[in-house]
């Protein structure tokens, strides 16, 4: 495996997020009785992104708003096998939440049950999203495949040649740089200004 092309994709793509993500998780835990809605579009969020790392890393198909990071992420081999059946609808809940801010017709909540969904009988038993779970096997699930970058020579290579070589896709000082341009002629000053 090429060290360099692997310190290159975990700095750039994992090791400046990681620490984010556990700090909000840590927040949304903590609040977690009163956050239904934002945790679980913040699991939501963590699952397309470490989606789109996975399919670039296993199919070298770039696309940052393709539906099929999230499917095919949730339906690989680092999340549980007796979920990928609910791919679909876990994805049409998160649809709901991520762009209606409410679940279409289904519920958010927190259960006991070891299970991704759960009989929500406070609303006729529709069926809520288990935060508790979903939490729990998304963790799992990014960092079963951040430590596969750390072996995989094929990740690595597909991520390398796809994110760094090719696109540079996530390059958020380029997309801010190009953001400023467009919205203030390139003057970072601006955004501090009032609007006249």
């Amino acid at each position: 495996m090429d060290a360099f092309k692997q310190q290159q994709v975990l700095v750039q793509y994992i090791n400046q997020y990681k620490p984010v993500i556990d700090k909000t998780l840590t927040a949304l835990r903590a609040n977690k009785g009163n956050l239904h809605i934002p945790y679980a579009q913040f699991l939501f969020s963590v699952i397309d992104y470490y989606g789109l790392l996975y399919n670039v890393a296993t199919t070298r198909q770039f696309n940052k708003r393709d539906k099929n990071n999230f499917l095919n992420f949730f339906a690989s081999s680092y999340f549980p096998t007796v979920d990928s059946c609910k791919k679909s609808f876990l994805y049409f809940v998160r649809n709901g939440l991520m762009h209606q801010i409410f679940s279409k017709a289904s519920s958010v909540g927190t259960s006991d049950e070891n299970k991704l969904f759960f009989k929500d009988s406070s609303n006729g038993n529709i069926p809520a999203l288990n935060l508790d779970y979903l939490d729990k096997v998304t963790i799992s699930a990014i960092n079963n495949f951040s430590n596969d970058l750390k072996t995989d020579a094929t990740y690595i290579d597909n991520l390398h040649d796809m994110l760094i070589s090719t696109n540079y896709g996530l390059n958020d000082h380029a997309e801010l740089t190009s953001e400023l341009t467009g919205s203030f002629k390139g003057d970072i000053n601006k955004v501090f200004d009032d609007c006249i």
